[in-house]
């Protein structure tokens, strides 16, 4: 029986399509969530750094969470909207915001501008969930915030803040995935599809799509060949991303930022997604999509979907 406080399950993002002169497409944005939530996705967020949340107005803000909760609100779905900035006073002004449009789960990064000290780290985390009992938090546990929090600092966190349920983690090593699996702590980890496979041996983890985003079937596979403990076959998937990573730095470069990255996995969904993201920030160009799309027709096949 899970003692975990978030669900086990398949998290998927959303990135924001925009028009050439850097307006919202709304169409497009409501098709890329409808298009997820055809594919049994039910745990979808917003804004974290393939969704531009470090690039956003508070006007953009407010517009795409309004659309996002309108799109998610069947019962069943969800949405969870992240919370990222230097300022606290923004994130708590953000967080209100999309409480309003009823969104209960959380999504939130360490503010970046300096490193927290450990009385800092705890008072910011206590302050940010504490005045929303009905609301969980999941903390983006990422090297761009300047500190990346442990086991044993996740522990004492979840033992204080009972609506603090889960933890986005960026590929950890061996030793800390272990060291995760060990621990009796209820939050939730979701770990991206190369940790993802070996950690799923060892514990519970949840599954951070990103690279199987380009086909979701066969991403729920290797979720579920996680949850059933078939080992063979998580093996297998597991090379296969491996692959697709090749793939994917040999098309586009390893120097981008993620977004950059995740528009592909979308424009592989909706050929009319837009590639581009808010300045100053590098995209990819429709010949680096178009080699990603071409390595995939004669590598990994099976990784496209089939209309």
């Amino acid at each position: 029986m899970s003692n975990k406080r978030y669900p086990r399950t398949i998290l998927a993002t959303v990135c924001i399509p925009w028009t050439e002169s850097y307006q919202l497409d709304e169409r497009i944005l409501r098709d890329e969530i409808r298009n997820l939530i055809k594919r049994d996705i039910h745990n979808i967020y917003l804004f974290g750094t393939a969704g531009e949340g470090y690039a956003v107005t508070d006007e953009q803000f407010d517009e795409i969470v309004r659309i996002f909760a309108d799109e998610m609100k069947a019962p069943g779905l969800f949405p969870m909207v992240g919370l990222v900035s230097l300022s606290f006073g923004t994130m708590l002004k953000r967080l209100e915001k999309a409480y309003s449009y009823g969104i209960r789960d959380f999504q939130f990064s360490l503010p970046s501008w300096g490193v927290l000290t450990d009385s800092e780290l705890f008072s910011f985390v206590h302050k940010l969930c504490d005045p929303y009992p009905d609301c969980r938090f999941l903390n983006y546990n990422l090297m761009r915030t300047k500190r990346v929090l442990g086991i044993a600092e996740f522990e004492k966190l979840a033992e204080e803040i009972p609506n603090f349920v889960g933890v986005k983690y960026s590929n950890p090593d061996i030793t800390t995935t272990v060291a995760i699996a060990g621990s009796s702590c209820p939050l939730q980890f979701f770990l991206t599809e190369i940790a993802f496979g070996y950690a799923s041996m060892v514990g519970e983890f949840g599954y951070l799509i990103s690279l199987g985003t380009s086909n979701i079937r066969r991403a729920w596979e290797y979720y579920n060949a996680a949850v059933n403990q078939d080992k063979d076959k998580l093996l297998l998937l597991q090379q296969e991303f491996c692959q697709l990573s090749k793939g994917l730095m040999k098309s586009l470069g390893g120097n981008r930022i993620d977004g950059a990255y995740d528009k592909v996995f979308s424009k592989l969904i909706d050929k009319e997604f837009p590639l581009r993201l808010l300045p100053p920030y590098e995209y990819a160009s429709e010949e680096n999509f178009n080699q990603y799309r071409s390595f995939l027709e004669k590598e990994c096949p099976q990784w496209l979907e089939k209309n």
